[in-house]
């Protein structure tokens, strides 16, 4: 488990754009425990987590602004470099052991930080179970505990947050589309973009660059964020070519490059075309 440092309030604001600084928060939750290399179904729980966390913290997501929830609370030591939190970072990255209480406490502690209003940026990996009517009721698997979080819970513990502008979730599970619309009501200033419709199961990425297991979604979603896969190609997901990648442009790369499952977006205040993860000011 790591040690969590505190900026001065301000600190985050040096060196960048005039624009302005609005603060980025983000809560990665990693719903499993891995405990082997090249494992389908497994090994993806911590690679799509290190990758998440390496998009962040290119797109200006401070250390200390980024919560990660997952396992037993202890990196797992994996020998593919690229995917190794020391290698990478240069120290370990799980702040928290993933079960039920610690999903709802993280945003908690969000809530206590985040004293102005800024953009809370959230993913969920894990299985999940669809009920009810198209399968819309969202059921998320905590695998390492046998718990389970409902999409109306983590709506809920998502809330806790308070002081925003703008929040986005991206989740990977099977009948993810179901969380989509939580997040449907009038004036709600959250983006959702879910790995499938909620009749829908997610998969692996039939192809990865490196050869590396990977679930799609979780593939696909951040590689548009940087711009360039896991292996460095350049990749067109800037569609207007202004040097920066929305949360539209994510999903219209989703939509394109994803073929297992068919990537959904929430986002009831047409907020996705103008939110930028990676810009100073999203």
């Amino acid at each position: 488990m790591r040690t969590i440092r505190f900026l001065l309030p301000g600190v985050l604001c040096l060196g960048l754009a005039l624009a302005g600084c609005t603060p980025k928060y983000a809560v990665l939750l990693s719903s499993n425990r891995v405990q082997m290399d090249d494992v389908s179904i497994h090994s993806e729980w911590w690679y799509d987590l290190v990758l998440q966390y390496k998009a962040l913290r290119e797109s200006g997501f401070t250390d200390d602004r980024i919560y990660v929830v997952y396992g037993d609370g202890q990196d797992f030591g994996t020998a593919h470099p690229e995917f190794s939190s020391s290698v990478q970072f240069g120290h370990p990255i799980t702040d928290l052991p993933m079960n039920k209480a610690n999903v709802q406490a993280v945003f908690d502690t969000v809530n206590g930080r985040m004293r102005k209003k800024g953009y809370l940026y959230v993913w969920w990996m894990g299985h999940g179970g669809g009920s009810g009517p198209d399968q819309c009721n969202l059921s998320m698997s905590i695998s390492n505990t046998g718990e389970h979080v409902s999409d109306d819970e983590l709506k809920s513990y998502i809330d806790q947050v308070t002081r925003y502008k703008k929040r986005s979730v991206s989740i990977m599970t099977c009948h993810s589309g179901g969380l989509l619309d939580e997040f449907a009501g009038a004036g709600e200033r959250t983006v959702v973009l879910a790995s499938s419709t909620c009749a829908e199961s997610s998969y692996d990425a039939p192809f990865t660059c490196n050869g590396i297991v990977q679930a799609e979604f979780n593939y696909t979603d951040p590689n548009a964020l940087r711009r360039k896969d896991v292996c460095g190609m350049p990749l067109g997901s800037d569609a207007d070519g202004d040097g920066w990648v929305s949360l539209q442009e994510i999903q219209q790369w989703n939509a394109g490059a994803m073929s297992r499952s068919t990537p959904q977006l929430g986002d009831p205040s047409a907020l996705a075309a103008v939110t930028y993860p990676a810009r100073p000011k999203p």
